[in-house]
């Protein structure tokens, strides 16, 4: 079975949400802002690939979040 097939335990999904967090403050995106719905999926998607170190994670979401604009 693969990683990304495996459940999130409660360190996985603070992690996540951290860079998430960061993600947002960083682009000055609202937590409210249909903007940040596609912040979430970088994070989850990222993360379920392996990307696993907070700061390549946030560091790829901010890279790929910059490629959409």
């Amino acid at each position: 079975m693969s990683w990304r097939n495996q459940p999130m335990l409660p360190e996985h999904v603070d992690l996540c949400q951290r860079v998430y967090d960061a993600a947002r403050k960083k682009r000055k995106i609202a937590p409210d802002s249909d903007a940040s719905n596609p912040v979430a999926a970088l994070v989850l998607t990222l993360y379920r690939h392996g990307v696993l170190e907070e700061e390549e994670l946030l560091r790829r979401v901010l890279k790929a979040l910059d490629e959409k604009n």
